[in-house]
Order: structure tokens, then sequence, then C-alpha cells
């Protein structure tokens, strides 16, 4: 039986890992540095969708629903929860950028914390969850040359992202069908410098530097369907839909000049503080099937969209691409007893992905592929368990002259899954 005290001690840590998280989030999450000059352009890199388990299966998430972990891509699935568990999913990840352009190649690495979730039942219809987890990043340094008035070296850099905290509520609707939405506070900092500097006698060296602080709210819905044919075989239908968001931007300028060799300090040409706008987060859909087709087998496929050619920063368009991206993903149990032997215990997971990237450089489309792996490994005699993933992925337009990226990215994903809310009983 459910505790009343048990509920309160849940949402009182419920609240206070938010409040804190919403402190950590910008230091914690800024401190990764992604290095892909594509990164220029819309919000940044888009992140958010490699959750542990489905980063090891080419992405799905629409139809997944399963009760010890956390799949806050579709908030439907929280129903998925036992009514007397609590659920604890955290990630941390590397990536390996690999950038190649005509006979030239580089590689940058990087490593941070990924997401923060945990969610549990309310009631035995009402599932809530909740976490923080980026969204976007930005990472670039670009070097250029040109002419005025003499040989000229222009520097290109930007870091930065937006975060995203999350409170999500999954409702029972009737048999089988399910009903969620995930209300997300996006945040975060961008910054972006140009300098301009020569080695000719008398050229100031000129910076540019632009500071976006970025806030605003997303609102994600989700549907599941879920059928029954035996108690070894079922198949569940999902979709998800976020709506159009405006974020608010305040921006600050800074226009500085010195002159290398005769002055440290900089003179300041121009100041412009607390100039607002904001920045249009397009729809996005989503949708897909999950079906489990024994003990051993189950696999799904997902397809999603969206509608990049609508953002906006500032009021000015990007010339972005609508994205697309198709997903599917294998998971192979050999033996789900608790006293096999410790690989058969093991849950294994593959998938694939292709699609359209929201790039458009060049009057050139970009491509995505990838592959991914993964592996569970439980904990004996509990629903508790370590995660490791790997995904490699390539972006590229085919052309030689332009600058073509793969990615190596690995996760590592805790997930604790514990009973609470029993009233102990003493004899």
């Amino acid at each position: 039986m459910k505790s009343r005290n048990s509920y309160s001690f849940v949402i009182t840590i419920f609240i206070v890992v938010l409040y804190l998280a919403s402190f950590a989030a910008e230091s914690a999450f800024s401190q990764a540095r992604i290095n892909s000059p594509y990164s220029m352009f819309g919000p940044g890199e888009i992140k958010g969708n490699e959750y542990f388990r489905n980063m090891g299966l080419g992405g799905i998430a629409q139809g997944f629903r399963k009760n010890t972990t956390i799949n806050y891509i579709n908030p439907a699935s929280y129903t998925a929860l036992d009514s007397l568990s609590f659920v604890f999913d955290a990630t941390v990840f590397s990536h390996l950028y690999q950038q190649k352009q005509a006979n030239q190649e580089q590689l940058t690495s990087y490593s941070s914390l990924g997401n923060f979730n945990f969610a549990f039942k309310l009631t035995p219809w009402w599932g809530i969850a909740a976490g923080i987890l980026p969204y976007s990043q930005v990472g670039y340094r670009i070097s250029d040359m040109g002419q005025a008035g003499g040989l000229v070296n222009y520097l290109y850099e930007g870091n930065g992202g937006i975060n995203q905290v999350y409170l999500g509520h999954g409702f029972n609707l009737f048999r089988g069908l399910s009903a969620g939405v995930n209300v997300s506070y996006l945040f975060g900092k961008s910054e972006d410098l140009m300098v301009a500097q020569s080695d000719s006698m008398g050229f100031f060296r000129t910076y540019w530097s632009s500071t976006d602080d970025i806030d605003g709210l997303l609102l994600t819905f989700g549907l599941q369907y879920r059928h029954v044919f035996n108690s070894n075989r079922n198949i569940t239908f999902g979709a998800t839909f976020s709506d159009q968001a405006s974020l608010n931007i305040s921006r600050n300028q800074h226009i500085l000049r010195d002159l290398p060799g005769i002055s440290n300090i900089p003179d300041t040409l121009n100041v412009i503080s607390g100039g607002t706008g904001t920045m249009e987060i397009p729809r996005s859909l989503g949708a897909g099937v999950f079906m489990k087709f024994n003990n051993n087998w189950s696999g799904g496929i997902d397809y999603q969209s969206q509608n990049w050619s609508d953002f906006s920063s500032f009021g000015a368009q990007h010339s972005l691409n609508d994205a697309w991206q198709l997903r599917m993903g294998m998971i192979h149990n050999p033996r789900i007893e608790t006293f096999s032997t410790f690989f058969s215990r093991l849950e294994y997971r593959a998938g694939a992905r292709f699609g359209q990237s929201f790039i458009n450089y060049g009057n050139e489309d970009f491509s995505e592929f990838g592959i991914s792996f993964g592996v569970g490994i439980p904990v004996r005699r509990s629903l508790s368990g370590l995660n490791i993933g790997f995904e490699y992925s390539n972006r590229s337009s085919g052309r030689d002259d332009l600058i073509s990226e793969s990615f190596f990215r690995f996760n590592l994903g805790v997930n604790i899954y514990e009973r609470w809310f029993v009233r102990r009983r003493f004899f």
C-alpha cells in the first residue's frame, strides 16, 4: 500500500533536484567543447536523442515503452512504469569528431555529462517524469584570409548551447491507449567572436563579439497505443508532436580594436546592450512502431521530421533544410532467467539511421548515416543495470571541397529501478 509520506518525500526530492539542476546545468553542460564548423548554423548541433538505451537502437523511441527505464522522447511511455517503483537514469558520453576536406583531416574530442532523469507513478493511471539534458551545442573555430588594404586574417569562434529541463506527465486514457506531455524550459548562452588582424604596419586588430542569452518553453505531446497478442508478443504504435517554440533572446554586442605591439588595452568602438529578439524553433513530428516478437527478440522503426526551413533567430532566416530521419533498431535477450550465465543475461542492441540534416551550405544538402550498438548489463537479482552504447555516424554533402564529418560516440548509462512507496510491516 502506498504511503502519503512517501509521496511527500519523493515530490520534495523532485523539486530539489530540479532546482539544483537548473543552476548546475549551464556549468556542467557548457564544459563540453564540441568542434564542428556546422554548429554555427541554426541553434547548433542538436542533442537530446542520445539516452543510453535508444542510442544503441539507431535512436528509435516513438513506440518504445518499458517499466524499468525512462523514454523521455515520447511522454506517453511514462504510463508503462510500475505503480510501486521509482526509476532513475543517467548518462555520460564521449564524442570523437573526424573532419575531412580534400586531403586535409582533423581529429577532436570531448566528454561531458549527458542526461539525468527520474520517474514514478502518482496513481495507477498517471506517471510523472523529470530531467535535464542538452538540447543543442555550439563549438567552432574557423580561420580565413582576405584582402583589405593588405592581407587580413580572420578568426571566427563560437561556443555555448541550449540546455533543457523538463517535467512530463503520462496518462492512461483507456485500455491500450496513453497520452503524455513534456513541458520543457530551454535556457542557455551562445557566444560568437570574430577577430580581424594583419601583419601590415598600422593595421588595427578588430574584435567583434556577440553574446545571446536564450530561454523559453517547448511543449512536446505524445501518444502510444499498445496491443497485446499474448504474454510473449505485443506491438506498440507511437507518435509525438512538438509545437513551434519562440525562445527569448537578450543580445549584447561589443566592437573593440587595438594596435598590435603598441597597446595592450583595446579601445571600445561600440557597445549594444539589451537588444531583444526571438529564436523560432520549428515544429516537429515523429511516428513509429515497436514490437516484441517473443521473450528473446524485439525491434522497431521510427520516422521523424522537423521544418528547419522555418527557423529564424533575431528575425534573420538561416536558409536551413527541412530535416528527416529514418531509424531502425533491434533488441536480443538470449535468456532472461536470473541464474543463467552472465553473457546470456545481457541485453544486446543494434540499430541504424539515415536521413537529411538541416544543414545547407554552398547550395548543397547534407545527408546523415549512422550505425549503433549497445549492451545492457543487469545487476543480479535486480532490474537495475549498467548500459554501454556506441554509434558511428557520418554527415556529408558528397563534395570533396566541403567538410565531411564522422562521429564516434560512446556513452555509459546507469539505470536504477527501486521498489518504493511500500508500507513496511513489522511482526
